[in-house]
């Protein structure tokens, strides 16, 4: 009887200790942290991350502001940010706090110029999770990166999170605000979770994206509310691998009323693929003069089996943009290519109070059509209001693509040019102000039905 007690309690403390092996803590404080707001605790977190490779453990962040410039993290890790606490990324332009850093991937990739500073930075890991109720705040209203134009490209302001050639990673239940540049970035990177999240960009200047995928495989993105003064959500492909296999589902995309971006967004960026996305339950607004929803092939990019559905537009200036196009832009070692859009399927969409008088616009190239889209149960009660229908619609011009810039058009509701297979069934398209022109006009399409059930 002894003998069987002693055997259960050896088992029991091995199993406490194994426990407390594999889930260890380790607390930022711990590491000289002072949470202060002022004291700049980078080489503190970094000391704790660093103790924290491959444990599996916890970087606790707890009942504090912490000041820090860049970050690296490390396979098999969670950074645990309590609602108690904050993340305040250094406003400095200094190397030591935001270095400059040219991400390396598998494939050629057009992204490589841009995204070079960060303030959380995941290179190459495994297994991450970003995870608590707190907050992490970029202070992207320094001075120095305000100047947008003077900077040029994106590669100066650093991102809040960035992962590169990653798999596993998982980022909940925190709040992002006032990024310097794109929020967060993930880029060649494999089974990507982000839900129940809140991004609040601010309205500062441009470029100041609410997530931004690039070329990731396995992605899911549910229950977050993001404000983005430019793309709200954006896939992106800047090389061969592309992006596959993405759900977005039951989020708020809200632009704040700001000239640039789109709510939803596939390119303008788009070398590689586009592959197997199932979108809905998006709440899209405030998009003021661009696009509730854009898919674009612009530099090669095969665009296949996008389904978007259960979903509501209010406040835009457009419901849906797809562009098919040829900026003649690539990679080294691959040359400029037209690519595809196919199986294009828009179901249970609602769209109310546009602020513009655009239609929807869908457009390929002479001789490169877009193939087999469909719209069903759509009821979008637009603004209407214009006299004429006698506009020239213009050709893509080589410009940065964006919906607005084709003008009304001589459609109210949907102009659609070189595709293929169209479908509209129990659609049901109006204008809140008597409007001249039809609602629907097709240019070089081939096949193209109305069903009414």
């Amino acid at each position: 009887m002894y003998k069987c007690f002693l055997t259960v309690l050896l088992i029991i403390l091995s199993q406490s200790c194994t426990s407390k092996v594999e889930n260890p803590i380790y607390n930022v404080y711990d590491f000289g942290a002072k949470g202060d707001g002022i004291t700049n605790d980078q080489k503190a977190i970094q000391k704790a991350i660093d103790a924290c490779k491959n444990t599996g453990g916890t970087v606790l962040l707890k009942e504090g502001i912490f000041l820090t410039g860049q970050l690296l993290l490390v396979n098999k890790l969670t950074i645990n940010i309590d609602s108690t606490a904050t993340i305040l990324g250094i406003k400095s332009d200094a190397e030591t706090d935001y270095p400059h850093h040219l991400i390396e991937t598998k494939f050629p990739n057009r992204m490589l110029q841009d995204c070079q500073r960060r303030l959380i930075y995941g290179n190459k890991v495994n297994n991450v999770t970003i995870t608590g109720g707190g907050t992490i705040n970029g202070q992207g209203d320094y001075e120095p990166w305000m100047h947008v134009k003077e900077l040029g490209t994106e590669k100066d302001r650093p991102s809040i999170l960035a992962f590169v050639g990653s798999k596993n990673i998982t980022v909940s239940n925190i709040q992002l605000i006032k990024p310097a540049c794109w929020t967060q970035v993930y880029i060649e990177s494999d089974d990507i979770t982000i839900k129940n999240i809140k991004v609040n960009t601010g309205n500062l200047t441009p470029n100041r994206d609410g997530i931004d995928i690039v070329d990731c495989h396995n992605v899911l993105i549910e229950d977050s509310f993001i404000q983005s003064e430019d793309d709200g959500i954006c896939f992106k492909s800047g090389s061969e691998y592309g992006c596959k296999d993405v759900v977005v589902r039951r989020c708020v995309l809200d632009k704040l009323n700001v000239n640039a971006g789109n709510c939803f967004k596939l390119g303008t960026d788009g070398l590689g693929s586009f592959m197997n996305f199932d979108i809905s339950e998006l709440t899209l607004k405030n998009a003021h003069q661009n696009s509730a929803i854009a898919i674009e092939s612009m530099d090669g990019a095969v665009i296949d089996n996008i389904n978007i559905k259960d979903s509501n537009i209010t406040n835009c200036g457009q419901a849906i943009f797809v562009l098919l196009a040829d900026r003649k832009r690539t990679v080294p070692n691959r040359k400029p290519r037209i690519g595809a859009i196919s199986n294009i399927h828009f179901k249970n969409i609602t769209g109310t109070n546009f602020t513009q008088q655009y239609p929807s616009i869908i457009t390929g190239i002479e001789g490169h059509h877009i193939q087999n889209i469909t719209f069903e149960n759509l009821d979008f009660e637009l603004k209407g209001g214009v006299n004429t229908a006698n506009q020239t619609v213009m050709e893509y011009d080589g410009e940065y693509p964006e919906g607005s810039k084709f003008g009304n058009t001589n459609a109210h509701g949907f102009f659609i040019r070189h595709t293929d297979d169209v479908l509209f069934k129990n659609c049901k398209i109006s204008t809140q102000l008597s409007d001249s022109r039809p609602w629907l006009v097709n240019e070089n399409v081939k096949n193209y039905k109305l069903l009414k059930e």
